[in-house]
């Protein structure tokens, strides 16, 4: 675990889900160039919702770390601030890009989708990190 200055310590699996995020990116960026009629458009957005995204996830590790040193009910009233913090700042995210039309906003749904997609991936990108972590000697 690697330890941010603050003290907390970001796990292999945060590592894990934030590279998830990038893939995720990159090949959502990949598809937009492809499929979308208004590419500029739709990229801002996705790539705001990754922003959005990558930043809950970076929140939500600072929030475990946080928590698992804390009692059980203030532990999850911590949780429960947190996650509806990042829920309302993603809904304000939602708005403004709507409002100011910076981009699209079914782009940016997608790409705050980046976050589940890493999940679901975590156990392959681990596989593949941990193989290669071994073929260095670590």
């Amino acid at each position: 675990m690697k330890r941010l200055k603050n003290g907390i310590r970001i796990s292999e699996t945060g590592k894990e889900l934030l590279i998830g995020n990038v893939l995720f990116y990159i090949v959502g960026q990949i598809i937009i160039l492809i499929l979308a009629k208004h590419k500029l458009y739709v990229s801002l957005g996705f790539l705001f919702g990754v922003l959005i995204s990558t930043l809950g996830t970076i929140n939500m590790i600072i929030t475990v770390e946080e928590t698992v040193n804390m009692k059980s009910k203030g532990a999850e009233m911590h949780l429960r601030k947190t996650a509806s913090i990042r829920l309302i700042l993603t809904l304000l995210a939602m708005v403004a890009v709507a409002w100011f039309k910076i981009g699209d906003v079914i782009g940016l749904i997608i790409g705050v989708m980046a976050l589940k997609v890493s999940a679901y991936l975590q156990p392959f990108t681990h596989k593949v990190l941990a193989k290669k972590s071994i073929e260095k000697g670590r």
